[in-house]
């Protein structure tokens, strides 16, 4: 379930992606067919599907950038996932230098950790967003 601290994250979001010079850059919302392909594809290849509060995001934006952060698109999170698997973790997007955003399967929270050291947590939470150490 998506938190009120989430649901303020997303909202500022939008509202810094319609300023050319926020560092904001917003995609058009996913369908609900790419998230539904993209959870079937998660449960299947990923053990698990992508949870709630990730799919808010991608149904207001399909991937974002927030100056060098990036959150994947629904059509690449599972493939790029299996391109570096790492058991109890999925990757959802990285800080554009030595940091990644992911959902720990095993704790079912939210972290960043450095690339590579899935256990070293620099900032976690319940949200998808708002708990990942993003900064706007």
């Amino acid at each position: 379930m998506e938190s009120e601290t989430g649901r303020e994250t997303l909202d500022l979001l939008v509202s810094l992606g319609k300023s050319d010079a926020s560092g904001v850059y917003l995609r058009p919302p996913a369908d609900e067919d790419a998230i539904a392909a993209m959870q079937a594809a998660a449960a299947r290849e990923l053990g698990e599907a992508v949870p709630d509060s990730y799919l808010a995001l991608l149904r207001m934006t399909d991937g974002v950038q927030i100056n060098g952060a990036y959150f994947k698109e629904a059509q690449n999170l599972v493939a790029e996932n299996l391109d570096v698997p790492r058991s109890g973790i999925i990757v959802l997007g990285n800080d554009g230098s030595t940091a990644e955003y992911v959902f720990d399967k095993r704790d079912r929270r939210y972290y960043t950790i450095n690339m590579g050291t899935q256990d070293e947590r620099l900032a976690g939470g319940d949200d998808a967003v708002g708990a990942l150490g993003v900064r706007c």
